[in-house]
């Protein structure tokens, strides 16, 4: 008996195991190399993720290891992953335009991108949905008529949501989105169901009215979706504004803009995202012209800084305080960018820390 329940549980770990995707441990090169070598249309399937990405570790953990959706994946694809930031991930993300995680990549055997899928997607039927939408197995247009003769039955309704998502037809997304949420109460705006529509920014953007909705209804959204995936949302979201204001991506943000952001960001209470404040201090000090705040904050977020944002957060704070450093402040932010420069492994970082020593001095 005891032989037959060990063999039983054998035999059930060696179904789990094979089961989940097969990730493989190659270079794109070889792996696009295995894809035309065992033909019948294989393809590269790549997890694009950073190791500061809570989303994506959630589908590492949740979604890609199910059976389902090794069975979908490994049939079609060559299945690999790289952290975007370290070894040749820099190169993937440039080649595919890779800026947000997780992307998920569905690249041709002979490199060409086939399509992308960007966010955490909740469960595992869904996932499959998407990827089978992005390689064009599902098509929009009976949904685009259906829908424009009428029919709002909520499945469907949700399940063209999904293939306008998946397609990247974000306007229409948009508007389809905007009725569906004109028709939902305030208890159902906060389900599961339709957790995928505030996710994506694409139909989702700051400042829209599921932003808002979201921000001013937290505790709902946890309640009904879960902690993790709503405070992995909120974070990311908090991230890309702060950390496009640092780069002057939005050219007319101001000391409001910054205010606004840490009073949502107090009222939303994310543990272990200390980080976000110091951003905030930063910006502060920068819109205040304060080079001692500014400087103070500054030492204390880019030592520690990962490569992939050093590149493009370190050189505007001090060049926006651009005659406002003292002598002692330029000497030691010239201390640290030398400091810097030959820890990191890019080379256009690397040089451009270093000469960038020559323009502090002027400042």
């Amino acid at each position: 008996m005891k032989k037959f329940v060990l063999l039983f549980i054998y035999m059930f770990l060696i179904v789990h195991v094979f089961a989940q995707t097969n990730f493989q441990e190659l270079s794109l090169e070889k792996a696009l190399e295995k894809a035309k070598g065992e033909g019948k249309g294989k393809m590269v399937f790549i997890d694009s993720y950073t190791s500061w990405c809570g989303p994506c570790k959630i589908m590492a953990k949740e979604v890609l290891p199910l059976k389902e959706v090794g069975d979908f994946l490994n049939e079609r694809f060559v299945c690999v992953k790289y952290d975007m930031e370290k070894g040749e991930g820099p190169e993937i993300a440039k080649k595919y335009r890779v800026n947000a995680y997780p992307t998920f990549l569905l690249v041709n055997a002979d490199g060409s991108l086939i399509n992308s899928i960007v966010g955490m997607i909740p469960s595992g039927q869904e996932f499959i949905y998407k990827v089978k939408l992005a390689l064009g197995e599902i098509s929009t247009v009976k949904m685009d008529s259906l829908y424009a003769t009428g029919n709002r039955m909520s499945r469907f309704v949700l399940s063209y949501l999904k293939a306008l998502e998946a397609t990247k037809q974000y306007d229409k997304a948009k508007s389809v989105t905007a009725e569906l949420m004109k028709n939902l109460g305030d208890s159902q705006k906060s389900y599961a169901t339709y957790w995928f529509l505030y996710e994506n920014p694409n139909i989702s953007p700051v400042g829209s009215e599921n932003i808002d909705y979201l921000l001013s209804h937290v505790d709902n959204f946890r309640k009904g979706v879960g902690v993790e995936p709503v405070n992995a949302k909120l974070a990311s979201m908090f991230e890309t504004q702060l950390e496009d204001m640092i780069r002057g991506r939005n050219k007319t943000t101001d000391m409001a803009d910054v205010e606004a952001i840490k009073k949502n960001l107090e009222a939303c209470n994310l543990p272990g995202k200390d980080y976000l404040y110091d951003y905030v201090d930063l910006l502060k000090g920068m819109f205040s012209s304060n080079a001692d705040a500014t400087f103070a904050v500054f030492m204390k977020i880019f030592p520690t800084m990962e490569e992939g944002k050093l590149n493009y957060l370190y050189f505007r704070p001090i060049t926006f305080l651009k005659g406002k450093w003292s002598e002692q402040q330029k000497k030691e932010l010239i201390d640290l960018s030398l400091k810097l420069s030959p820890k990191v492994k890019n080379v256009v970082l690397r040089d451009g820390l270093k000469y960038f020593t020559e323009e502090i001095k002027k400042y």
